[in-house]
């Protein structure tokens, strides 16, 4: 794949195959293993030490996952839009929904032949685009909705901009009127302390953080939207894995860590 930031996606990728594996898994994607061909276990190889870090990232995609299916219970039509899709298998794991994985025609296109979306099971569409070199505007404007919309933003905004942020969201707004946003948000000193060594990795790949700051969720709620629930990815991590002792040591006694790492959702109306 010729862009950094989606080669992160192999990264992402490796933590929920990893997960997957295990006893007790988080997440349980048991489709990621399809995709972990040699360049993603090259990729791997160098995260496979962030042990904390990699286990976060299984539980960010649960809680996402838990988030959404509420939503689908009550309204299986819904249309579910996942920007920066990846290597996301939500479709073919959720129950409801109507799917449509927006990223760059690499990615997609590997998507398609190890993973194709006549096996999911419910309805999915792939849309291709060049981030760097064509509009969202454009390519979403075929599939303008004024019904409720959930749009997934998961490990995409750190490396965005204030200003790519920004524009981003007026693109949603525009697009589907009626919406929610599901997305991590990560706070600078959150970064700063625990996040260092696995970011000096992701930098090497031209996978940098930008624009950090401690409210990462301002550029939401300057553009009309209510924070309408957020958990800490680091918490939920230690709860899921039945980590009584630490997750309440981190509840009560690590605001830094607990409040640091978060999934957001932001409904805009």
């Amino acid at each position: 794949m010729a862009n950094a930031i989606s080669k992160t996606a192999y990264y992402t990728l490796a933590c929920r195959a990893e997960d997957a594996r295990q006893p007790r898994p988080l997440c349980g994607d048991t489709f990621a293993s399809r995709f972990m061909d040699d360049e993603a276990r090259q990729v791997w190889a160098r995260f496979q030490s962030f042990h904390k870090a990699n286990t976060s990232n299984a539980a960010r995609h649960q809680i996402i996952d838990a988030r959404v299916q509420e939503e689908l219970d009550r309204a299986p039509d819904a249309r579910v839009v996942v920007l920066g899709a990846g290597f996301d298998t939500r479709a073919y794991r959720l129950r409801g929904g109507r799917w449509l994985e927006v990223d760059e025609p690499a990615i997609l296109t590997l998507k398609d032949a190890k993973l194709p979306v006549t096996e999911a099971k419910n309805p999915l569409e792939r849309l291709s685009i060049d981030f760097g070199a064509e509009s969202l505007a454009q390519k979403l404007a075929p599939y303008q909705d004024s019904r409720r919309t959930h749009v997934i933003i998961e490990g995409v905004l750190m490396y965005l901009s204030n200003a790519q942020r920004r524009d981003m969201l007026a693109v949603l707004a525009q697009v589907f009127p009626h919406h929610a946003v599901y997305c991590d948000l990560m706070r600078a000193s959150f970064q700063r302390e625990y996040s260092r060594d696995l970011h000096a990795v992701l930098a090497s790949m031209g996978a940098s953080f930008q624009d950090m700051t401690d409210t990462p969720e301002a550029p939401f709620l300057e553009a009309g939207y209510t924070a309408a629930d957020s958990t800490s990815v680091p918490l939920r991590s230690l709860e899921l894995a039945g980590k009584r002792g630490p997750a309440f040591i981190v509840r009560r006694f690590m605001p830094t860590v607990r409040d640091g790492y978060r999934i957001w959702k932001f409904e805009r109306t």
